[in-house]
């Protein structure tokens, strides 16, 4: 009979010894898939961790589930949209006399014709051209940044603008605070960024925890 078993099966010790084999790899991939439920358990249990910002006019705390993806189906780092609402309020509020047309020209590359409007109207023109008359440069940095919502985007920028003389003078100082919405779009050269801003609201902000 063991002959017999021999000639239609094989080897008896060759075919044992690949059972074996099956057998441990089998137990080995039921060990890795108990191990994967796991850590799917332990990791869907664990509470996740989410951006959450602090508005510095009210002190509430805001959890922002933050992802924007433009058409292309590019993300946005929050990185990137800080330094595009960055350059947007300096080309705003950063001037001189050989850059204030140039500077406020380029908002137009960043910016909806209503946003456009909505923002010149925050900047105060007749008084600025008061300034470039007597060759004073506007100054700018943002004091607080926040992402508040990310559909739509929505940030707020808490920022201070300076105005000097030529002579060093401090003419004028200001707060504001600065909300806008911004929609990402497909990136090009006339906007690398890939961000535009569609709405702008602008108003005076004062908050003795920000003066230095």
């Amino acid at each position: 009979m063991s002959d017999d078993f021999t000639r239609i099966g094989g080897n008896l010790a060759y075919i044992t010894s690949w059972l074996k084999m099956i057998s441990l790899a089998l137990f080995v991939l039921c060990l890795a898939l108990t191990g994967a439920l796991v850590f799917m358990v332990v990791n869907h249990s664990a509470e996740a961790i989410i951006p959450i910002v602090i508005n510095q006019a009210t002190g509430d705390a805001m959890v922002v589930d933050y992802k924007v993806v433009d058409a292309t189906g590019e993300e946005r780092a929050p990185v990137e949209v800080r330094k595009f609402c960055e350059d947007f309020l300096s080309d705003a509020f950063t001037f001189n006399r050989y850059t204030a047309r140039t500077r406020l020209e380029s908002l137009a590359n960043y910016s909806t014709p209503e946003a456009l409007n909505q923002i010149r109207e925050g900047l105060n023109l007749p008084r600025r051209s008061e300034h470039v008359n007597r060759n004073a440069q506007g100054l700018f940095e943002i004091t607080s940044f926040m992402i508040t919502e990310s559909r739509p985007l929505k940030t707020q920028i808490y920022f201070r603008t300076r105005v000097y003389a030529i002579s060093g003078e401090l003419i004028e100082e200001t707060s504001q605070l600065a909300v806008m919405t911004i929609r990402p779009i497909r990136r090009t050269a006339r906007n690398p960024h890939g961000l535009i801003v569609i709405e702008y609201r602008q108003n005076p902000f004062s908050n003795p925890n920000q003066e230095n």
